[in-house]
């Protein structure tokens, strides 16, 4: 027998309920800069856009995760779940730390922007992460020294061989240089569950990894400092 129009409104609309019931426990682990409600709100944005969009292919392909994920019990416990995870690092959903239809549950992304926030929260000094191609020159200069990297930014630079990523302390204070080179990157997309989006947003997800590894050496906050 078929599901009535009824169950399948509450299949779709239930997360948008337990979002609601959750502004409570967003409050608890929530740095003090986002208010709950707040919070609650951009995740309910990222739903609505899930199941929104337009009449492309891609709109739809999307639409129809993201109907598959709410229509299961363990696809709105991981929806919430990575809420949970989001609200923890005090990032935005949808922005900074997205949430990823794969199979019948959401995986939560911290982007590269979420990445280099947390430490900056704590430094206050800039980051800088920057993907090398075949035809730039890069030399490195120390440990903790930024490499040299030139480049012409108007050509075709060709395929990414690595990247790095620094930190800065003070004027000529700098931390450990993050290096990877691309077979380093591609070990990670291998180990990946969410591989699709690697090859959708290769040079972000190369990003981020870059910017993760760093992040293990340098100070980062939830709290603004």
């Amino acid at each position: 027998m078929s599901e009535t129009v009824g169950a399948a409104v509450d299949k779709v609309l239930g997360p948008a309920w337990l979002i609601e019931a959750s502004v409570p426990e967003f409050a608890k682990v929530l740095p003090s800069f986002i208010a709950p409600e707040k919070f609650a709100r951009w995740g309910l944005s990222v739903i609505r856009k899930g199941l929104g969009g337009g009449m492309t292919e891609q709109a739809g392909k999307q639409r129809e995760a993201w109907q598959r994920v709410l229509a299961c019990e363990p696809g709105r416990l991981s929806l919430m779940s990575a809420l949970m995870d989001c609200a923890s690092m005090g990032l935005e959903p949808g922005r900074t730390f997205h949430l990823v239809p794969f199979g019948s549950e959401i995986t939560g992304i911290t982007d590269y922007k979420g990445e280099i926030e947390l430490i900056y929260r704590a430094m206050r000094q800039p980051v800088i992460a920057m993907l090398v191609r075949q035809a730039d020159t890069y030399t490195p200069q120390g440990a903790c020294t930024p490499p040299i990297h030139k480049y012409e930014p108007f050509t075709d630079r060709g395929s990414i061989v690595g990247g790095y990523a620094y930190a800065q302390f003070a004027p000529h204070v700098y931390s450990l240089v993050a290096e990877m080179s691309e077979a380093d990157f591609l070990k990670h997309r291998d180990k990946a569950k969410t591989k699709s989006v690697w090859d959708e947003w290769p040079e972000d997800m190369r990003l981020k990894t870059l910017v993760h590894r760093l992040r293990k050496w340098v100070p980062w906050s939830v709290e603004i400092t």
